[in-house]
């Protein structure tokens, strides 16, 4: 499990660069946490969650929502209801965030 955890810990800083504040070390252990769960439902919605942030860090450039997503994701609030809401508030402004959106809603 750990060389798996380094793994993904690896591939992730490789998009996010390294991880410095509270909230992004912690984001970091909470979908490192869920992408090694023996679970591949939930390893597909954690990585699809992840691919919000995504979107919303790279293709959006709003680092509001990628914070407040990161926050939410990790205060164990309902991962599709936090997703779904931060898209719907932010007006669906690419066509990669209303495919997500609808991805989620059929979770």
């Amino acid at each position: 499990m750990i060389l798996l955890s380094n793994k993904i810990s690896t591939v992730i800083s490789s998009y996010y660069g390294s991880f410095t504040t509270f909230l992004e070390l912690e984001y970091e252990n909470h979908i490192i946490n869920n992408l090694i769960e023996e679970d591949t439902l939930k390893r597909t919605y954690w990585a699809t969650y992840n691919q919000v942030i995504l979107e919303f860090k790279f293709n959006v450039g709003d680092q509001r929502s990628v914070q407040e997503l990161q926050y939410r994701l990790t205060n164990k609030e309902n991962p599709n209801l936090v997703c779904m809401e931060v898209i719907k508030k932010y007006g669906f402004s690419t066509s990669e965030l209303d495919r997500l959106y609808h991805k989620i809603n059929n979770f």
